[in-house]
């Protein structure tokens, strides 16, 4: 019997840090609100550190539903989410948004990953797009941002039933 209790007795702590490893990763941070000079702050940040591609930082974060701000120099490669759509508002700059059509030379995504990506789009419809244009993206349509001209956007991607 003291056997026992002794053998429990070491056993009981090992076994405290082990579950503590078990848990799931920390969710990020719920970020409820961001004044007008955060987002202003957030742009001026993403254009100094961006040397070409796609730069972003979070606006706001909750249950699942992080709002970003994406700022983009260059053209970059077209996409699709298959299981999210995504709403976009121009908040400075212009580009051309390309949607619909074909996603051609779709490139396998990791294992999880929320978007898939190509190397062209074919049959898409181009639209010009400039500061305070609204934009919603259904889930698995082709997307790809063209004529780039320091194009900062407020991104939400919302999840939606598979196609």
């Amino acid at each position: 019997m003291k056997t026992a209790l002794l053998a429990a007795a070491l056993l009981i702590p090992l076994s405290v840090p082990l579950a503590a490893l078990a848990q799931p990763a920390t969710p990020p941070p719920v970020k409820l609100f961001s004044s007008a000079a955060d987002v202003q702050a957030l742009i001026a940040d993403a254009k100094a550190r961006n040397t070409g591609g796609n730069t972003s930082g979070v606006i706001g974060n909750v249950q699942g539903y992080p709002i970003m701000m994406e700022y983009r120099s260059t053209t970059t490669p077209p996409s699709i989410h298959p299981k999210q759509a995504e709403l976009i508002e121009i908040l400075d700059g212009s580009c051309t948004l390309v949607t619909g059509g074909t996603l051609i030379g779709v490139k396998p995504g990791n294992p999880g990953a929320n978007t898939l990506s190509g190397t062209a789009i074919e049959g898409g419809t181009p639209r010009k797009l400039a500061k305070g244009d609204y934009i919603l993206v259904p889930a698995n349509t082709p997307h790809q941002y063209t004529d780039v001209q320091g194009l900062a956007m407020m991104t939400v991607h919302m999840p939606v039933e598979a196609k």
